[in-house]
């Protein structure tokens, strides 16, 4: 009875196998590039519509009360 190697799963490999299969989808390393980087413009849009200015900033009601109840803001 002979073992059968299991396939290599690192993540290393994992990464390397996923980016061969964006070369052979897209037909070049430069398309791959392009595809990626307007996937990460979209991303970032995305993230820019769905975050609170205000959270971002900072800035809250002032009966705005953390998970604990407590106020975030007093009049000290």
């Amino acid at each position: 009875m002979s073992a059968v190697p299991l396939p290599d799963t690192s993540p290393m490999t994992e990464m390397e196998t996923e980016i061969d299969d964006l070369v052979e989808e897209h037909g070049s390393e430069r398309a791959v590039i392009r595809v990626l980087l307007l996937d990460l413009a979209e991303l970032a849009r995305d993230g820019d519509r769905s975050a609170s200015k205000g959270w971002l900033r900072g800035l809250f009601s002032p009966g705005r009360k953390n998970r604990t109840g407590q106020p975030l803001l007093t009049d000290n």
